[in-house]
């Protein structure tokens, strides 16, 4: 069973899981049973980011961003994931929306290579972006939606765990040259059996909780499971996004 293409390198990593149960449920972590956690990790997040999708595909939803005071606004986006025999290129479009500017980001992945960012904010000439930029005003960073945590040097395969009633291996990324800007480690739990990142959590340099991400819903559509939402929460602002996927039968 491969990954519905729905969400840049995402797709490939947040997979139609089958029967995945809403509430989350945990176990005790397993016994580290791994050989070599160092080249284990580094093998699983080489699998991770140079995942290409099976295709060209679209898809559009809606950024539910929720402030601290529970301020709700919405923010219209649409997305191409281009794909060639050399790299594959994703481009996400968030319309203008209550006087914030249209905003335009483009990814280009290429297999043992870092992505490449180029942001479009209004009318403004293409720059690159830093990592920790946000995306049309949410709590999505560009690093969140190129994982580029992946390609960080320093991966390492922790530890099995439970969640959702999936069996994951917990991936740890360090960043050695992490600034008080960024992220400097991110906890990825990877479900073993499809690839797919249902859950993770940043830390700044302090080992202070920044972010937790994790998937939130599935619907089946077309006799498949795919992802209908999933959410990320700043620990530092209060503010919550959620992305809804806008799923349609063919």
């Amino acid at each position: 069973m491969r990954a519905a293409l729905l969400f840049l390198s995402l797709p490939c990593l947040l997979v139609s899981l089958a029967n995945l149960p809403a509430a989350e449920t945990r176990s005790p972590a397993a016994p580290l049973s791994f050989p070599d956690m160092d080249r284990d990790g580094q093998e699983l997040a080489a699998k991770l980011r140079d995942a290409v999708p099976e295709g060209n595909s679209s898809f559009s939803g809606v950024l539910q961003i929720t402030s601290r005071d529970d301020t709700v606004w919405f923010v219209p986006i649409a997305s191409d994931i281009s794909v060639t025999p050399t790299k594959w290129v994703v481009t996400y479009r968030s319309m203008p929306t209550n006087g914030a500017p249209s905003e335009t980001l483009t990814i280009t992945h290429a297999a043992g290579e870092p992505g490449r960012y180029v942001q479009v904010i209004g009318a403004s000439s293409p720059t690159s972006a830093p990592l920790h930029a946000a995306f049309a005003g949410s709590d999505f960073w560009l690093i969140d939606l190129g994982v580029e945590f992946f390609h960080w040097p320093k991966q390492r395969r922790l530890r099995h765990e439970m969640r959702n009633s999936r069996s994951c291996y917990v991936l740890e990324s360090i960043d050695p040259k992490a600034t008080d800007a960024g992220y400097a480690r991110v906890l990825s739990w990877v479900d073993i059996e499809y690839n797919g990142i249902i859950r993770a959590e940043a830390y700044d340099r302090a080992g202070k909780l920044v972010k937790e991400f994790k998937v939130d819903s599935f619907r089946k559509v077309d006799g498949r499971y795919q992802l209908e939402s999933m959410k990320i929460r700043s620990r530092a602002t209060g503010q919550e996004t959620e992305l809804k996927f806008d799923l349609q039968k063919k």
